[in-house]
């Protein structure tokens, strides 16, 4: 139960912005005009102007013309709409996301819309990347089947904003740091003698340093307009002292933080609040709450806290806050196009939070704001922000038993990742300084990513868009040919599958369609990278960047620290465990005929069903099985190996991400019937490494055996979903039955493991009777959702999953 009796009445009024089916759960949700009519407004007015120099007055225009509201109740304030029940539109990215939305049902000023996309439609990037690609290469990303529409489609981003540089400093401090650089250039250009080389690139760094200008000044100003608001408010129309007093508060914090560094937790939790809205949703938009936020907050909470020193308050105070910021996050709507709705099943976005693992000296990262944030959580329960826990072997017992308490309740987070692994991971790959790497947090579900001050991920461009294994493996079974879903070539011809003598042939073809599909993607993010860079400028991003200030460069150019990494989602697992069929069943037992077998998978083994079970009983990955782990191994070495071919615009090749969001949902349908038994359009398998549904038979041991035999330190992360038993997990010994399989787990090297905890009953009697389970929550992949807001086809996917008990 929430804390306090304002959670309590802010979360039974909270607009949750969830998603089923790909459509809005609550009927009230809408798209908000305002964002989109001020930033075109502003493009219109600056037509001619270098593009940073437009970016950042539209978003002055936005920032001092947008609706700006204080709800009752709210500590934190601050929204990026002109109402609670709306969500922000971005004219300028994507021309079909715009459009989708404009003909919705959620469109509240449907006119006015379609002639702001009209109008955007030459300048967005999606009609610029367009122009690089044939209309062949467009159809298979469109089609959503092999690899994901291209960022310049999907409009979708994800970012690590440097919310260090914003605390530490204050917003005066950043304009005076940008300030500094302008008048430094422009002496720079005075000097004499005039060599052209050493000085005309001042010109465009004087253009980017402007815009930085221009936009700090916006946000400080957009800033005050929730201080007099909140005075007004208090002054004009507040007849309960206690929340005008509160009002003045805010008036307050906002007045001080629109200039200055923060004093303590109020202070900091609002003005990184005011950052989050920026940098995710208001200059563009990006998923993703990357933040290690116990890290970021302790200065803070343990002044006003523990120390009392600065805006004294107590802890249960503090885990009011936390509660708040949980609602706030859980209200934040953005906008997505039908595909990415669809990939979100039962989410409004995908906000993770990092808590845990190590400081920059390598000294324990956990404390009491840690805890304090976990407190909030398990009292709160909402689905958002998920949080990702760093799991490491000195971390304290009293915050993982916090942990536990969360999964045990069933909320599916916190996630685990390994600290340690993950650290190393960052120093050799990316060549991450080890104080540095050691506060990492997770940009979107399960990718790390450097912190701080500078070098942190600014652009899903650098990191991000996915592959869908079981696609490339039944278009190589079919010479790059797709019957199933879209009737088109996919990929490359690798022959007729019919003819292949041994095993290797198969494996030869599914390389082949692999390769295509990642030259084809990781080229689609590169071109998007350039025209990031050139068109959709982020001054208010660069200039909280020590980097981008430094350099007088955008954010979205600038690429100092590398982090590539492509998700592998929906489907390794079902390729592995069909790969392990065809070798036992065709090539070494010889029972069927490769003509044999695609001709059951043609027909979705209709009229051949005792041949499908002979599939389905073939040996299955997660069960400490040598055969199957073995070719597992052998698949994700090759996965790794193919994209350590490419280099991407950060220098560096990509590390492949094994997960699978909604992705084994969603492709599930686009995807026919295949090897390991399964039929066309059922699910895939739910994580990166997690067995199929159903098929890990032999206890937890055995999964965690067979996961560790994979070297996955070639890949940026591996997602494990577990389901455990309820009455295990709530017993006396659940906690120290569940601590040592983590500390195994931990032993193991394994990269990240999460939990289910809810019983088959109880989901099936959800499933009945919806409204007696409305803060059902589960673990659909890297996000939890609840389970009411789940389509039946998830939920079933959800119950078939093998319920593990660890004192069998």
């Amino acid at each position: 139960m929430p804390t306090t009796e304002r959670t309590k009445r802010l979360k039974e009024r909270c607009r949750f912005k969830h998603v089923a089916g790909g459509e809005y759960v609550d009927p009230a949700v809408r798209a908000g005009v305002e964002r989109a009519r001020y930033v075109t407004e502003a493009h219109k007015a600056t037509i001619g102007k270098p593009v940073c120099i437009q970016r950042a007055r539209g978003l002055e225009n936005i920032l001092k013309k947008m609706t700006v509201h204080i709800q009752d109740d709210e500590l934190i304030v601050g929204a990026n709409t002109e109402h609670p029940d709306y969500f922000p539109l971005y004219p300028e990215l994507s021309y079909f996301a715009t459009i989708d939305m404009v003909e919705s049902p959620y469109c509240k000023n449907q006119e006015e819309m379609r002639e702001i996309a009209e109008y955007w439609r030459p300048f967005t990037i999606q009609r610029k990347g367009e122009f690089y690609f044939t209309q062949e290469e467009l159809d298979v990303m469109y089609s959503a089947t092999t690899v994901q529409p291209p960022m310049f489609v999907t409009a979708f981003s994800s970012i690590m904003p440097n919310y260090e540089s914003v605390l530490e400093d204050g917003l005066q401090k950043r304009l005076d740091m940008v300030d500094t650089k302008i008048a430094e250039a422009q002496a720079q250009m005075r000097q004499s003698p005039w060599i052209a080389k050493d000085k005309l690139p001042y010109l465009e760094k004087i253009d980017q340093w402007t815009a930085m200008s221009i936009a700090l000044k916006a946000v400080m100003a957009w800033i005050q307009r929730y201080a007099r608001l909140a005075k007004n408010m208090a002054e004009n129309f507040e007849n309960d002292d206690r929340r005008k007093e509160e009002l003045l508060e805010i008036a307050d914090i906002c007045r001080h933080i629109s200039i200055h560094p923060p004093r303590g937790l109020r202070d900091a939790m609002q003005l990184k609040w005011f950052t989050y809205l920026l940098c995710h949703s208001i200059e563009r938009y990006s998923s993703g709450y990357g933040q290690k936020e116990d890290k970021i907050l302790w200065p803070f909470y343990k002044a006003s806290v523990i120390d009392k020193t600065a805006q004294p308050m107590t802890r249960e105070d503090a885990v009011e806050l936390f509660e708040c910021e949980r609602l706030k996050v859980s209200e934040h709507g953005s906008t997505k196009g039908r595909q990415l709705r669809e990939f979100f099943a039962g989410a409004n976005d995908l906000f993770i939070l990092t808590l845990g693992g190590t400081n920059a000296d390598g000294s324990d990262g956990c404390n009491d704001c840690t805890d304090a944030i976990l407190d909030a959580t398990e009292s709160i329960v909402t689905t958002e922000p998920s949080i990702a826990f760093r799991w490491n072997k000195n971390g304290r017992v009293e915050t993982k038993r916090k942990v536990f308490n969360c999964i045990k309740k069933g909320f599916g987070f916190p996630s685990i990742k390994n600290d340690e692994k993950n650290t190393e991971q960052l120093i050799k790959y990316f060549n991450v300084p080890e104080e540095q790497a050691r506060e990492w947090a997770l940009v979107l579900c399960m990718s790390p990513g450097v912190t701080g001050r500078r070098g942190t991920q600014k652009t899903r461009s650098e990191g991000g868009s996915d592959l869908y294994p079981a696609k490339l493996l039944e278009i190589a079974l079919n010479n790059g040919f797709d019957s199933f879903f879209t009737d088109m070539q996919l990929g490359p011809n690798t022959g007729d599958a019919q003819k292949f003598q041994n095993i290797e042939d198969v494996w030869e073809a599914l390389k082949a369609q692999t390769r295509y599909a990642i030259d084809l993607t990781i080229r689609s993010k590169d071109v998007g990278r350039v025209l990031e860079a050139k068109y959709l400028c982020c001054p208010f991003i660069s200039s909280i960047d020590d980097g981008c200030v430094e350099k007088g460069m955008d954010a979205n150019e600038l690429a100092e620290i590398p982090n590539p990494w492509h998700n592998l989602i929906g489907g390794n697992i079902v390729v592995v465990d069909s790969l392990a069929a065809i070798q036992k069943l065709v090539f070494e037992e010889k029972k069927y005929t490769m003509e044999e077998l695609l001709t059951a998978l043609k027909n979705n083994w209709e009229g051949h069903e005792e041949m499908r079970l002979d599939f389905w009983n073939a040996p299955k990955f997660g069960n400490d099985d040598p055969y199957v782990d073995s070719i597992a191994q052998r698949y994700y070495d090759m996965m790794a190996d193919e994209f350590k071919r490419v280099r991407t615009y950060s220098g560096t090749y990509p590390l492949p991400l094994g997960q699978s969001v909604a992705g084994y949902i969603v492709n599930g349908p686009k995807t026919g019937a295949t090897p390991n038994g399964r039929h066309g359009g059922e699910a895939l398998d739910d994580g990166g490494i997690s067995p199929y549904m159903g098929c890990d038979t032999k206890g937890p041991t055995a999964v965690l055996k067979s996961v560790a035999k994979v070297d996955t330190t070639k890949y940026k992360g591996m997602l494990l979903n577990q389901r455990m038993s309820p009455e295990m997990m709530s017993s006396d010994a659940g906690f120290d039955l569940w601590l040592s399989y983590m500390d195994t787990w931990h032993s193991m090297n394994i990269d990240h493991v999460q939990f289910n905890v809810i019983s088959s009953d109880d989901m099936r009697e959800a499933q009945k009777e919806p409204e007696k389970y409305p803060n059902t929550i589960v673990r659909v992949a890297g996000y939890s959702a609840k389970f009411i807001d789940l389509a039946r086809y998830s939920q079933d996917t959800i119950i078939a999953r093998t319920e593990q008990d660890l004192r069998n």
